[in-house]
C-alpha cells in the first residue's frame, strides 16, 4: 500500500499541526504540540516506515496510541512522561522493520522458531531509536510493550513493576485494539466482549491498577473505538483466541 502524505501542516507561527483524522480534536493534539518541530519529521519518517511493512491492520499505531493517552491521563500520566507514552505507543511496532516478511505476513499461525524471530522485534525496536536522546524513554517501552505483569511475557520476562509503567498502559491499550479490529485469523469482538476478556488477564498480562483506570474511561475508549472501527465488529463467538494470547504480529 502507498504510504500516506506527510500528516503534518506548517501554521502561520511556524510550529505544525497533525491534521490527521486521529488526531484533530483527540487526546494526542494537545501532546503533539508538546514535541519540537524536529522530533515529529522524525516520528512522522518511523511511523510511515512502520505502516509501509503493515499491510492489514492500517493505522493500528495512530488508534493504540490514542488508546493509550486515553487509559494514561485516567492513570494521571502528565507532562514529559506522556509525551514518552506518546511516542512508545506510537513507535511500539517500528522493530518490525528487522523481521523478514515471510514471519511477518505469514497468514496461518509461526512455527517456534518463527516465533523465536518475532520475539526479537521489541530489542530491535530498542537498538533502533535507543540512542535517540529524545526517545530513550520511549525506547524503554517499546522494548518492553510485550513483558505481562507476571513475569511470562518476552524479551527479558520481566515482573510487576520491572516493567516501565508507560508500557503497562499500553499494554492495555494494544489489547483493546488488537481485539476490536478485525484479523485474518478471527473477527472483531465488540467492545464490551474485549474487556470481559482484558479483565481475564488482569493480574497476569496486564496490572490489575491499570486496568481499573482504564475501566473507568470505558465509555470515552468504547467511543473512540466506533470512530476508528468500522468492519465486522461483533462478538466472535467459537474463537479462542482472548487477550492474553495476542498474535505476536500484532
Amino acid at each position: 500500500m502507498p504510504i500516506a502524505e506527510s500528516r503534518y501542516v506548517m501554521r502561520p507561527d511556524g510550529s505544525f499541526r497533525c491534521e490527521h483524522c486521529y488526531f484533530n480534536d483527540t487526546y494526542l493534539e494537545g501532546v503533539v504540540h508538546a514535541i519540537d518541530t524536529a522530533y515529529l519529521v522524525t516520528l512522522e519518517a518511523f511511523v510511515n516506515a512502520i505502516d509501509a511493512r503493515e499491510h492489514e491492520v492500517g493505522n493500528h499505531s495512530l488508534r493504540v496510541t490514542e488508546f493509550s493517552m486515553i487509559i494514561g491521563k485516567a492513570c494521571d500520566v502528565l507532562g514529559r512522561d506522556l509525551v514518552d507514552l506518546y511516542c512508545g505507543a506510537l513507535l511500539h511496532d517500528i522493530g518490525k522493520i528487522g523481521v523478514p516478511d515471510a514471519v511477518l505476513h505469514k497468514p496461518g499461525p509461526l512455527a517456534p522458531e518463527e516465533l523465536e524471530v518475532m520475539h526479537r522485534h521489541p530489542e530491535i525496536g530498542f537498538r533502533i531509536i535507543g540512542h535517540i536522546g529524545y526517545f530513550a524513554p520511549a525506547a524503554e517501552i517499546i522494548r518492553t510493550h510485550h513483558e505481562h505483569y507476571d513475569g511470562s511475557g518476552y524479551p527479558r520476562g520481566l515482573k510487576g513493576d520491572d516493567i516501565p509503567h508507560g508500557a503497562r498502559v499500553f499494554a492495555v491499550a494494544d489489547a483493546i485494539d488488537a481485539l476490536t479490529v478485525k484479523r485474518p485469523y478471527r473477527k472483531a469482538f465488540s467492545f464490551e466482549r474485549a474487556l470481559e476478556e482484558i479483565i481475564k488477564a488482569s493480574g497476569s498480562v496486564y496490572d490489575p491498577a491499570v486496568l481499573q483506570a482504564a475501566l473507568t474511561m470505558s465509555d470515552v475508549l468504547k467511543d473512540y473505538v466506533g470512530k476508528v472501527v468500522i468492519d465486522d465488529m461483533e462478538y466472535g463467538a467459537g474463537h479462542r483466541f482472548y487477550a492474553g494470547e495476542q498474535d505476536d504480529r500484532s
